[in-house]
């Protein structure tokens, strides 16, 4: 599923946009359950409102850090 994210680092906001299974049929973490309990991954993502292809790489976004989740597609 598409999704955005708003994160805050530090005293900043930005926004990410990217493929997540947070609110899907399968699991949204990979990794420990220690993982999962702290945040989640976001994978081909890229800033919000840039042009070109996406990163091909995931982040994780820590829950103490994602301000905004919201569905995109």
């Amino acid at each position: 599923m598409q999704v955005s994210v708003t994160v805050a680092i530090g005293e900043r906001e930005v926004v990410l946009e990217g493929d997540c299974a947070l609110l899907g049929a399968r699991p949204y973490m990979k990794g420990s359950s220690f993982l999962r309990d702290i945040g989640f991954w976001l994978e081909n993502w890229r800033y919000a409102g840039h042009s070109g292809p996406p990163n091909k790489g995931r982040v994780f976004i820590p829950w103490t850090s994602a301000l905004y989740v919201i569905e995109l597609k």
